[in-house]
């Protein structure tokens, strides 16, 4: 009888984590994906802070917290980092992966690796 409660106590912490993975995996896909529309709007010269992308990010925050603020900013700094590298013609993971034509997207989506 005490294994069975073994099992059902594995199986409840097993389906949390597994819960917990795919909860972080949804959040990081929307920030990356609100992150991918920011580039999109900048090149089709969509308004900034739009009322609609105000609220897009205001409903991020709200679902995912201020760890969601955190990592954008985070992968601002790692873009900012990977453009002074650049510009000082160093060489970075990102550039030997990609290439020097890689696009915006690409490199997002190479930074941004979602669990």
């Amino acid at each position: 009888m005490f294994t069975w409660f073994r099992h059902r106590a594995i199986d409840r912490e097993l389906t949390e984590i597994l819960d917990d993975h795919a909860r972080v995996r949804a959040d990081a896909t929307m920030v990356r994906d609100f992150l991918l529309r920011v580039l999109e709007d900048n090149r089709n010269g969509v308004e900034k802070f739009s009322d609609e992308a105000l609220a897009e990010a205001a409903e991020i925050i709200d679902q995912v917290g201020p760890g969601a603020f955190y990592w954008m900013c985070d992968i601002a700094a790692q873009m900012v980092t990977l453009s002074q590298a650049s510009m000082q013609g160093l060489s970075t993971n990102v550039s030997v992966e990609l290439g020097a034509q890689a696009s915006a997207q690409e490199i997002v989506q190479l930074v941004v690796r979602l669990p």
